[in-house]
Parts: structure tokens; C-alpha cells; sequence
């Protein structure tokens, strides 16, 4: 049990029963949501008491908000969500680097693990706090409510899921033996509780995923804002590629990279939750952009944010070289040095800066100067073909893998053609073109994690590399997860 969370519960839970009773009618995406946040238990109770599920609707809106925005302007300029903490683990990785010391350099460097760091309370913070929302929808709906409310429990079933599932891999090794102490597990009932297994943690993330995706089979949400079936998959994916479950991994992987198709065009800036291969994220409009406290302002570097400035994210040159000179994923990154003033997008900020060959371009904020209003996706289907076919690998369906990585690779590249690798040699090619395809989409330091794979900074790269940050880490190093927040300790005792 949380008890450091619980304690400050009504300090960072804003009371809105009165928007949850009176909020529109509307459909889900129509609203922004920028002022539902979080209640109590209690406040959840009442609403679901006042019968309908409009209050409903506004607790769930909460959670999304939350989910996208952190504290909404109280949170430092990294602390913006979960695209912050995809962003910073993936600065934890082998392929993303910085080019100097500012905003998420503690990331980079390994400097936040320890237990008084401010990153280490947010991500120790902003999961345990949508773990307490969901409980709070959770605990107040009964298993007899009409279909209607239930459809909200089985929402929060995943949001819990997907906090622990981000908890359970930050705090403890991904290869750690399930008996391995690890982090409080959190059931809403105050009740202080000694710190979780390993094994116990993974249990309950998959229960509440499997009664997520079960209980929400055949719901048809308003849009990829929403929670549903398709995005439960996913995450079913995520969890047993990471635990070697690979008949499963296989099964959701398919039914995930199922969701719409592959775009032809790598070159759109992932800003829009309508391109196709978008699973799951979340609408960002002027009212709800949090402006430089944003992903775009970190990672556009055509934006006047803090990449276009010079805080540059580039990727690992030896990565870099790997792309095949005929794959589209190659204008994700400049491939020289441009000057100052060179604009790099039509129409968009003239830079007065530099733009250093290997920066990313793979994230573009339109419309420009002052601007962050790209949406934030966090799942696509593209993740899930690289999901199926390494599972197929690792059961020795050579010929199947190979025929899911073309079907991807044939898209972005019109030169691949259908491997001959087998064996470990075909898995090494799957694990290079996730490497590439999720380039920035926060799974590279969680794959190294599953993998086995150590921090290796002094490997002859020739991008910026942040001064101070060229590591070399053995992958069970302590340094490879954070340690539990001191406040967290002194609350518990």
C-alpha cells in the first residue's frame, strides 16, 4: 500500500463533483477534459451514487487527463505525463542521446535514480495516483451494475494494470526472480502494506488486464482517446513479450497490429491520433497544451521549444547506420548538419540554431513557431507486427515471422524483400527493426531490460552524446532501476 500517495491524497485531488454531476452529454472525444481532475474515494462514491454514468464518464476523463498532463502546470517542465516518462526511459537506453545537460538530462545520465530525486517522486507519484483513481472507480461499482457502468470498472482494471506494468519494470529488474521484493500493491482500502513480490505484481497486472480485455470485448468506444479492447491487447502483448510468454505474445500482438494500417508516409511528425496506425493516445488542443512543458517542445525540433533551441535528442550513429539507404525511416533523422535558419519543414520555424546531423525528426509538432499542439500517441500498431514476428521467432516459426517483418518492412522500405535469416540470426533482425521503427516511443530501455542488455555509451558513436552521460552499465547493475522514494520510506517506516 502506497501510504506516502494516500497521506497527500487531498492535496493533489481537486474536488470536481460538481463537473462530474453537470458535464455533458457529449461523446468522450468532444471534451477536453482539461478540468476534470481527480477525487477522493469518497467524491467517486457520490457520483456513482447519483446514478447514470455521466459522473462516470468524468472519472474516466480524469484518469486520461491525468494521463496525459501530470499535474497540469503544478509539475516541473519534464513531468508531463506519460509521454514524460516514455521520454525519459527511453534517454536511459542505448539509442537516444542529449546534447547537453538540461530538462530530462538526469535521465540520461543516470543521476535520478537515487531515492531523493524529484524524477524518481514524479514516477513513483503519477503512477500511484492513477492506481488510487482506478481503485476508487473500482471499488465503487458493483459486479451487478448494468453493462453500461461496468464498462468504466473494466476501464480502470487497465489503467491499474498499466501503472503497475510501468512500476513493476522502473523499480525492480525485469529478469528478477518473482520472489524478489518489489513495490506496494494498492487494492483502495488505506490499509498499510508491506512492499509486493515480484511475482505477486506481475499476477495482479495480468488479472486486471485479463478482466479488462474480457470485460470489454465488443465495446465500441467514441475514440482512440478511449480505453478499449484492441488497446488491453496491446498491453497483453507488452506483458508477455517481456515475461516469455510467446504463444500469448503472439495471440494479442495480432489481434493489436489488426487495428488500422500501416502508414506510407513516415514523414507526418506522429503529431495526429487520426493516422491509422495509431492504436491509443490522446487529443492535445491550444487549451490543453501545456506549451514548453511538453513532449513536442523536447523531441519537434522544427518547434521554438527546448529541442529547437538546442536541447537535441539524436539518435545512436551506429543505429543511424543500420537503416538501409532505401528505408523511408532513414528522414527520421537530419543526415548532415544544417545552419542556422535552415527550414527543415515548409512553413514551419526558421531556425536560428543549428540542427546537428543525427537529430531526431521523427516527432514534428505542427504548426510551428510557439505551437505544441500534437496529439500524443502512445501505442501503434507497427510495435505489435514487431510484437508477432519475434514471437514467432522464439517458437521457431521462421517462415511466419519472416512473412509479418516484411509486411511492416515492405511498407516502409520499397526495396526490402522477405528475409532468408532463421533462428537466432532472424530474431537479431526483429530486434534491429524495433530498435529503429520504436525509435522514441519509450520501449527501447524496457527491451533492454527484457533482454538482458547493458548500458553501452562507449561504442565509437559519432552523435552529440551529453557530457558526462557516455556510460558503460552491466545490465543487473543497480544504476539499471530506482530506487524506492525516501519519502516513501519514511511514510511506511
Amino acid at each position: 500500500m502506497n501510504k506516502f500517495i494516500n497521506l497527500r491524497l487531498d492535496k493533489y485531488f481537486v474536488f470536481i463533483l460538481t463537473i462530474a454531476l453537470f458535464a455533458s452529454c457529449s461523446d468522450i472525444d468532444d471534451r477536453d477534459f482539461e478540468d476534470e481532475r481527480y477525487l477522493t474515494e469518497s467524491h467517486a462514491a457520490a457520483i456513482n451514487e447519483a446514478g447514470g454514468t455521466i459522473g462516470l464518464q468524468a472519472l474516466d476523463g480524469a484518469i486520461l487527463s491525468y494521463l496525459r498532463d501530470g499535474e497540469n502546470g503544478a509539475g516541473s517542465t519534464d513531468e508531463f505525463g506519460l509521454k514524460a516518462v516514455d521520454l525519459g526511459m527511453d534517454l536511459r537506453g542505448n539509442d537516444m542521446d542529449m546534447s547537453r545537460n538540461t530538462w530530462f538530462g538526469a535521465y540520461n545520465n543516470y543521476d535520478n535514480v537515487i531515492l531523493t530525486s524529484n524524477d524518481n517522486d514524479f514516477i513513483w507519484e503519477f503512477f500511484y495516483k492513477v492506481i488510487n483513481n482506478a481503485n476508487g472507480i473500482i471499488n465503487t461499482i458493483p459486479d451487478t451494475s448494468p453493462e453500461e457502468t461496468l464498462v468504466f470498472k473494466y476501464k480502470s482494471h487497465a489503467y491499474r494494470a498499466i501503472a503497475y506494468f510501468y512500476l513493476i519494470r522502473i523499480y525492480q529488474h525485469t529478469r528478477a526472480d518473482d520472489s524478489t521484493e518489489a513495490i506496494p500493491i494498492d487494492f483502495g482500502d488505506f490499509v498499510g502494506q508491506p512492499n509486493s513480490t515480484v511475482g505477486q505484481v506481475k499476477q495482479q497486472i495480468i488479472d486486471d488486464l485479463l478482466i479488462a480485455y474480457n470485460g470489454l470485448d465488443g465495446y465500441a468506444r467514441a475514440s482512440k482517446q478511449e480505453v478499449d479492447a484492441s488497446v488491453v491487447a496491446a498491453y497483453l502483448a507488452r506483458y508477455y513479450l517481456t515475461y516469455e510468454n510467446w504463444v500469448e505474445a503472439e495471440r494479442f500482438a495480432d489481434i493489436a497490429m489488426s487495428v488500422g494500417s500501416i502508414e506510407s508516409d513516415v514523414t507526418h511528425g506522429y503529431d495526429e491520433l487520426s493516422l491509422s496506425e495509431v492504436i491509443w493516445g490522446s487529443e492535445v488542443t491550444e487549451a490543453t497544451s501545456e506549451v514548453y512543458a511538453s513532449f513536442f517542445s523536447h523531441m519537434s525540433q522544427i518547434n521554438d521549444g527546448y529541442s529547437g533551441w538546442n536541447h537535441f535528442k539524436t539518435v545512436n550513429s551506429n543505429l543511424y547506420d543500420m537503416i538501409p539507404a532505401t528505408d523511408k525511416r532513414l528522414a527520421w533523422f537530419a543526415d548532415q548538419q544544417y545552419g542556422p535558419g535552415v527550414i527543415l519543414v515548409p512553413d514551419t520555424w526558421g531556425h536560428y540554431n543549428i540542427t546537428p546531423k543525427y537529430t531526431s525528426l521523427k516527432f514534428i509538432s505542427q504548426p510551428g513557431p510557439g505551437v505544441f499542439i500534437g496529439d500524443y500517441i502512445y501505442l501503434r500498431n507497427t510495435e505489435f507486427y514487431l510484437t508477432k514476428a519475434e514471437a514467432l521467432a522464439r517458437q521457431n516459426k521462421d517462415s511466419e515471422a519472416q512473412q509479418v517483418l516484411y509486411d511492416l518492412n515492405s511498407v516502409r522500405d520499397d526495396s526490402y524483400t522477405l528475409s532468408t535469416n532463421t533462428g537466432q540470426d532472424l530474431i537479431d533482425e526483429i530486434l534491429m527493426y524495433r530498435r529503429i521503427e520504436l525509435w522514441g516511443d519509450g520501449v527501447a530501455s524496457f527491451d533492454m531490460a527484457r533482454l538482458g542488455v547493458g548500458l553501452n555509451r562507449k561504442d565509437g558513436r559519432e552523435n552529440l552524446v551529453m557530457p558526462g552521460a557516455d556510460l558503460d552499465i552491466a545490465p543487473m547493475d543497480a544504476r539499471m532501476i530506482f530506487q524506492i522514494p525516501i519519502r516513501e520510506i519514511d511514510a511506511a517506516n
